[in-house]
């Protein structure tokens, strides 16, 4: 996964977990996200979105990604309105963090 705009942060790893509305499927979900080069993982209450942060920044209209030390809530775009309720970035793991909470 490569981003046009070329800096190593646009490249950077992604995972975002998708609410849905409460008539929507993961499957209204895949068409958008795919033409925007975002990966669908379904799952039992919503989706996994994963992709590159300069496709992200993209896709949900964010010159980039902030502070990715703590989940980030991005806008849904209006194209994806009856569809997801909201789009929460999830944080860069830390490692060791689980050994230091044990």
């Amino acid at each position: 996964m490569t981003s046009k705009q070329g800096g190593s942060s646009d490249r950077e790893f992604v995972e975002a977990l998708v609410e849905l509305q409460a008539e929507a499927s993961v499957h209204d979900l895949v068409p958008w996200c795919a033409r925007h080069d975002i990966d669908v993982v379904p799952m039992s209450a919503g989706a996994l979105i994963t992709g590159s942060s300069g496709k992200f920044a993209e896709a949900f209209g964010v010159a980039r990604l902030e502070n990715r030390s703590r989940p980030q809530t991005l806008p849904v775009p209006a194209t994806l309105s009856n569809t997801a309720r909201s789009v929460t970035v999830l944080p860069i793991p830390t490692p060791g963090a689980r050994d230091r909470n044990s």
